[in-house]
This record gives structure tokens, C-alpha cells and sequence, in this order.
């Protein structure tokens, strides 16, 4: 079976998402907000256009999008009940928010003018399949826009803390499923437009941001990181109170070795931002 379409494996990131659902929009400071106002501006919907945004979360993509192509349609699909329930919280006249897979739209063949993937693409199921799907849903000529994180540059603070995730998984004896290390790439400007070129796009524009602060010791960058994706969250949430104080140990004493104190607790999140046309 392949790992990355297992059951399991798309249960353990509905989960993760379902957990994470109330802190999404202010997680890093408004972070997936800041990505979301960009890949929008990129994307640039127009008055009377249907949108799709695919892995729409709490909405943060569609919620801009509504008032640019009203009195168009836009509709968010995703798995994560509680993601959506925010985003339904905030819904506009012309916003509406579905449960459903990238993988599988129930949408008819050249639905949509725009699609759009914010932070989503490496976390789907079968990112491939889902490619082809909003390749197969667009109107010919229409647009897809997708963010990605870009994870080849994190900071030195980051890549330490990282690599010792899953010997803290193997000492506390936690077996959890993983995608392939294939997706860590998807974020690569050299990456992102292979696989849109094979799903049927023709890319028109990719640009690149980064964000990125300091945590102020063990306890807040742990916290942080829990946010960062489902194999930290699940870890750090795992641990008691005992082993949790002794992880914020190891983490001062990881700090303190990378020598510069500017580097410790320094976290970049940078992203790459493409919009291709459907060839």
C-alpha cells in the first residue's frame, strides 16, 4: 500500500487539523493570514468569477476572495470539521463551505475560472490526483493558485529541533504515520512548477515570502512548534508534565549549542507562491 494515501494517514491530518482549528489564524503571529492576503493578491479574482478554494480551513482564502468576485461564488472544500465550522462562522452571501476531498470534486468538468490551494498541496492525500482534479474542474484558460512552504530555508534553531523529533518519538516508544519526505520539496522553486507542469499548467507567475520572529525561550518555541505540523503537535501534546519540562531542557541546551544567540529560538517560515493557467 502506499504510505501516503493510507486511511490512517489522512485521519492522523484531520486530526491534526481538527486540534489545531482555534489557534490556526493567530498561530506565529497571523501568519497563514499574511500568506493568504498574498496568495490572493497573486491570484487576483475578479468581479462574477467562481472560485474553488481546495483545503480551505477556517476560510482565511475564501473570506478574501468573496468580496473581489462578488456577486461570483466561492466554495471551500475540506475534511477538518472543525476548520470548517470556523470558517462557517464568518460565511458571506456568496461564500459556501463543503466537506469534501481534493481527490474526489463533485464538481462538472470546467466549473470554476479559479482555484486555489493555500498551504494545502503537501498535506492532501494524493497531491497528484488533486492537481489533476482542479485541472480537470477549471474552465480552459482558468487559474490555479497555490502556496507551499518552502522548508529548505529554516533557520538552524529549527533544523535542530526537527531532526530530533523522531528519536523523542522512539524514546517515549510513539509510533505515528508520515508522509514520504518527498513533500518537504513541494515548497522548491524548482519543485512546484514540475508538478504543476505535469498535472496540465502552464505557470505565469511565482514569486516567494518569508516570515519568520523569535520565540522567547523553551517553553513558547515548543508551544510554537506544536503548531508547525502533525508529527511535533502529536509529540509535544503526548508528553506530561514531567516530560514535557524535560523536552524544554533539552531544547534550552539545543539552543545554547548552536554558539550565536541571535540564532536561538529563530524561526523562519518562508513560502513559495505560484499561479499557473490551466493549458
Amino acid at each position: 500500500m502506499n504510505p501516503d494515501s493510507s486511511d490512517e494517514m489522512v485521519d492522523h491530518m484531520v486530526d491534526f487539523f481538527d486540534r489545531i482549528a482555534p489557534v490556526y489564524d493567530t498561530w506565529a503571529g497571523g501568519q497563514h493570514g499574511r500568506v493568504a492576503s498574498r496568495l490572493v493578491d497573486l491570484a487576483a479574482p475578479a468581479k462574477n468569477e467562481q472560485v474553488l478554494d481546495v483545503g480551505t480551513g477556517t476560510g482565511l482564502v475564501a473570506h478574501l476572495v468573496g468580496p473581489r468576485v462578488n456577486p461570483g461564488l466561492v466554495i471551500g472544500i475540506d475534511l477538518s470539521s472543525n476548520m470548517l465550522s470556523i470558517a462557517r462562522s464568518r460565511m458571506a452571501k456568496n461564500i459556501q463551505f463543503v466537506g469534501m476531498a481534493a481527490e474526489n470534486l463533485v464538481f462538472r468538468p470546467a466549473t470554476f475560472d479559479l482555484v486555489t490551494m493555500g498551504e494545502a498541496l503537501a498535506y492532501f492525500a494524493d497531491p497528484t490526483t488533486a492537481l489533476e482534479e482542479a485541472n480537470r474542474v477549471l474552465r480552459p484558460g482558468g487559474r490555479l493558485a497555490v502556496s507551499c512552504q518552502r522548508r529548505s530555508l529554516s533557520t538552524r534553531a529549527q533544523d535542530l529541533f526537527f531532526q530530533g523529533l523522531v528519536p523523542l518519538a522512539r524514546r517515549h516508544y510513539l509510533s505515528l504515520p508520515r508522509y514520504s519526505s518527498e513533500r518537504a520539496r513541494f515548497g522548491e522553486p524548482e519543485v512546484l512548477p514540475q508538478l504543476l507542469s505535469a498535472a496540465g499548467f502552464e505557470m505565469t507567475r511565482l514569486t516567494e515570502m518569508v516570515t519568520g520572529g523569535r520565540a522567547n525561550g523553551a517553553r513558547e518555541w515548543t508551544e510554537l512548534m506544536a503548531g508547525a505540523g502533525p508529527l511535533p503537535n502529536t509529540l509535544i501534546r503526548a508528553l506530561g508534565p514531567r516530560y514535557r519540562s524535560e523536552l524544554e531542557a533539552e531544547v534550552e541546551l539545543a539552543m545554547a549549542s548552536l554558539g550565536d544567540p541571535d540564532d536561538a529560538f529563530r524561526y523562519h517560515h518562508s513560502y513559495v507562491v505560484a499561479v499557473a493557467t490551466k493549458r
